[in-house]
């Protein structure tokens, strides 16, 4: 039953536009990703999207939307767009295509005959659409601009919110309109986009992740469309060098890569990223520390494995905010052991210059602080160009080996997170951008410029076996190498 289904509505009665077959109009054949979003529509109150480009979100909302519409006398839906022309129009466009589409025994256009029917008709202005119920309420969809006061309208049903993440005024629509849907006998709400860093729509998408938001989040990638191959995403690499992962993302993180203007072009989760839950540096490896100073904003301390030609893992990372110096240091105490619980030998700790600084109230600097702790800060080279130049050097492929100097384990979530977001900043593109998220480099940066150097011993220890994406004519498979 229709009325009580709106998956089995959506499948069986509606058709959308394909401007690539004949006649246009197509039935709406559902992938199993999109059955997924609508059952989430149906039983979910707050639904975030986070999507690669042209999955037909759009489409499916709208189709929820006339369902709820149609069997729901007295249902509004508000739908916001980018621009008002033509993007509001496009919304009101495309409810008037699924209506003309749908069987002439569940609705009409009002107009002619069908005034005198009497069933369900529709008509529609340039803005909104409404359906007649007869002898009842009427039910309204409304297209709306994005506009520093349009949240103040949504004591809608249900709110759609297209393409969030570009919306010119979405702080303060959502500021104004969360209280009206926050009602105890509250609206739906589905914000739907492609990402873009630093929007509300980012933050809103990171806060439910982590469940600190009522929404319900959902990605979906570029390959859930069951028509594009590898051949075909292989092709859009080459047509958009810069920006395919974030236009055609595989992952969240790739959602957000900033494209163009990119301060890292050379990052590549593929390379630069160890996928193995657990890695732990070899016994023959040098664990040396880094770290970047910080309260109010957040401070990073990573740990790094060096090996005996330099090749460096991060493998561990520490991401406080509002931790203060002491109850830092105590924390990495605690996570510096190894995997059996014994303690880590850290060698040196490139450390924020700012370290050094003596802090207001206390008259101690950081360094101090950690020193008392016994964890001893090394100044590092704060020279932010070279600092950065160095760290491109470190993350570029090894043109024999094409593993680059400085990888990640998957423990390092917010470097990881951080990286493809780095933008390059307007008035110096030799520097990132102040609005860009960057401890986790600032921390890689004051590690390479200390030039790191694999410190032997004179006893010797047991020939180890190198991974192999390490193996070089340099490495042979088996050498002897020297510890601390």
């Amino acid at each position: 039953m229709w009325r009580r289904d709106p998956l089995k509505f959506i499948e069986e009665a509606v058709y959308i536009e394909d401007r690539d077959v004949e006649g246009l109009a197509i039935p709406f054949d559902l992938w199993d990703e999109q059955r997924d979003v609508v059952k989430s529509m149906v039983e979910d109150r707050l639904l975030i999207v986070l999507k690669a480009r042209q999955l037909g979100l759009t489409w499916l909302a709208l189709a929820f939307a006339v369902h709820e519409l149609i069997f729901k006398q007295g249902y509004s839906v508000v739908a916001l767009s980018k621009r008002e022309d033509p993007d509001a129009k496009e919304l009101v466009r495309r409810i008037r295509f699924i209506l003309k589409y749908l069987p002439k025994w569940v609705i009409r256009e009002h107009k002619g005959e069908a005034k005198r029917w009497g069933g369900l008709t529709w008509e529609s202005t340039t803005f909104t659409i409404t359906i007649h119920h007869p002898d009842k309420e009427d039910s309204v969809f409304q297209s709306m601009t994005s506009a520093p006061d349009s949240g103040r309208s949504f004591t809608a049903s249900l709110v759609i919110l297209d393409e969030w993440a570009f919306q010119q005024w979405a702080e303060e629509i959502w500021s104004a309109a969360y209280p009206t849907i926050n009602r105890p006998t509250g609206g739906k709400v589905f914000g739907l986009s492609t990402g873009k860093r630093g929007t509300l729509f980012e933050r809103l998408w990171r806060e439910s992740e982590k469940g600190e938001n009522p929404f319900t989040p959902i990605f979906l990638p570029w390959w859930v469309d069951p028509r594009r191959t590898q051949e075909w995403y292989e092709e859009a690499k080459k047509a958009l060098p810069n920006n395919y992962r974030a236009e055609y993302p595989s992952t969240p993180e790739e959602a957000f890569m900033v494209g163009e203007g990119a301060f890292f072009p050379e990052w590549d989760p593929d390379v630069h990223i160890i996928n193995e839950p657990g890695w732990y540096p070899p016994e023959f490896c040098q664990i040396v520390g880094g770290y970047d100073s910080g309260y109010g904003s957040n401070a990073c301390f990573k740990w790094y494995a060096v090996y005996p030609k330099g090749e460096t893992i991060a493998y561990r990372e520490y991401y406080p905010h509002q931790v203060t110096d002491g109850n830092q240091a105590k924390e990495i105490i605690r996570l510096s052991v190894t995997p059996d619980g014994r303690p880590e030998k850290l060698g040196m700790i490139y450390a924020d210059p700012a370290c050094w600084n003596k802090q207001p109230g206390t008259g101690k600097s950081t360094a101090e602080v950690f020193m008392e702790h016994g964890l001893r800060l090394v100044p590092a080279d704060n020279n932010i160009e070279n600092g950065w130049r160095r760290l491109h050097e470190w993350l570029r492929p090894d043109d024999h080996t094409g593993v680059p100097a400085l990888r990640f384990t998957i423990a390092c979530g917010n470097t990881i997170r951080t990286y493809p977001a780095c933008e390059q900043s307007k008035a110096n593109p030799e520097d990132i951008s102040r609005d860009s998220e960057h401890h986790a480099q600032d921390t890689d940066r004051y590690f390479v410029m200390s030039r790191p150097m694999f410190k032997k011993r004179e006893d010797k220890v047991p020939p180890r076996v190198l991974p192999p994406e390490l193996q070089t004519e340099d490495h042979t498979m088996e050498e002897t190498w020297t510890g601390w």
